[in-house]
């Protein structure tokens, strides 16, 4: 049986660079949740795991109830990002001695079916992963924007560079590498700008090894003017490695029947009960706390419930019951045997991960994540570790 691939039709010019537009917010956006905000409120409502990779001669993975298997027509490009530096920090909890914690993406691409997959991991252990589609029209009318960091050359960012939409910045080195930095142009009222996109390639092989994201005075028509402590500031810096191509048949899709959706979807959360022993009941074991107070902040309320994401079309997906308990300034939100669509694997046992927004760990059977309520809460080595160390079974 033979299949037949259409070919799409070439994009107005329009189209095309609202595409990329939205392609390059979304790349931006990705490069800076790599890090400390990874496990913090953005990506609850960011990340869906409604997408599994599937590789030949890996292990499988069931397919949950409201998706389907599709095929890759491939090649699938395949890349991995990491952030520098991710802004998480891991620290062991008997030594108290901290490290950075490594975050990466890895990603896939299908041009053919115009699907790409974003899986997250923290020193190699799964946060999550989320489907990625950019594409508009049906049929022979549809057509698709690459994912970044496949999205170089639509950018007009790939080598050599192109008069102007690129212009090379300087050279310097990044990892080992003798690279040259290309930064790329935006034009308004027939002048042309720099837009702190940039790419480093290396001088020998000129293939891109890192991006980076600084901060410029925008164009008229993209903003007011950038404040002046946040001009030439790096926001984002990206090690990329291009990995090898794989072939179709070692790649295949788990997708929602419905289709998969251009935005992520957001989070969902409802409430089934309250005070300990809805907990208790969410839980399936004995909850954590810190007691009645903890250094000053008292314990406002305990409530239950179901977290989960909800998609157009698809409706909730992936739920997991959870407690958690409000001090005031900070909540612990706690999991059971269901863990959340943003943690699939909890961190290495004997740790905590920390970042601005968040403490995680795990122990006894529960998930624990410690999160600020307001600004007032601040987050660092010794607090984690204190409030770590205070966790115990709830009373009674």
């Amino acid at each position: 049986m033979s299949t037949i691939v259409e070919t799409p039709r070439e994009p107005s010019h329009d189209e095309l660079e609202a595409l990329i537009e939205e392609a390059r917010r979304r790349a931006r956006r990705r490069r800076l949740l790599i890090g400390g905000a990874i496990v913090g409120a953005l990506l609850l409502a960011g990340l869906v795991t409604g997408l599994v990779l599937v590789l030949g001669g890996g292990t499988s993975t069931a397919v949950p109830r409201g998706f389907h298997v599709v095929q890759a027509r491939g090649p699938v490009q395949h890349a991995l990002l990491e952030t520098l530096p991710s802004g998480v920090t891991t620290v062991d909890l008997s030594t108290g001695q901290s490290r950075p914690t490594r975050g990466t993406v890895e990603i896939w691409w299908d041009p053919r079916l115009g699907l790409a997959r974003e899986e997250y991991r923290q020193d190699g252990r799964l946060l999550g992963s989320f489907p990625r589609q950019n594409c508009i029209g049906s049929g022979p009318g549809r057509f698709c924007v690459p994912e970044s960091p496949f999205d170089l050359q639509q950018k007009r960012l790939g080598w050599p560079p192109q008069a102007g939409f690129a212009r090379r910045i300087g050279e310097g080195r990044f990892r080992g590498h003798r690279v040259e930095w290309l930064e790329g142009l935006v034009r308004a009222n027939g002048r042309l700008y720099l837009s702190g996109d940039q790419v480093a390639y290396d001088m020998l092989t000129r293939r891109p090894v890192a991006l980076r994201t600084i901060g410029r005075d925008p164009a008229p028509r993209h903003g007011p003017a950038l404040n002046k402590r946040y001009k030439g500031k790096v926001f984002s810096l990206t090690a990329l490695t291009m990995l090898p191509d794989l072939p179709a048949k070692d790649v295949s899709f788990v997708v929602p029947k419905h289709g998969v959706w251009r935005n992520p979807p957001s989070a969902a959360t409802t409430i089934t009960g309250q005070r300990i022993p809805a907990a208790r009941k969410a839980l399936g074991t004995t909850p954590l706390w810190l007691g009645r107070t903890f250094e000053g902040h008292r314990l406002q309320s305990v409530v239950a419930g179901i977290e989960s994401e909800q998609a157009p079309n698809v409706g909730l997906l992936r739920p997991s019951r959870f407690a958690r308990f409000d001090y005031g300034t900070f909540a612990i939100h706690e999991f059971g045997q269901d863990r959340p669509f943003w943690r699939e694997q909890e961190p290495a046992k004997g740790s905590l991960l920390f970042s601005t927004s968040q403490v995680i760990l795990a122990r006894d059977g529960v998930l624990v994540n410690v999160e600020p309520v307001g600004v007032r809460f601040k987050i660092d080595r010794a607090t984690a570790l204190a409030l770590a160390r205070a966790l115990r079974p709830v009373d009674g």
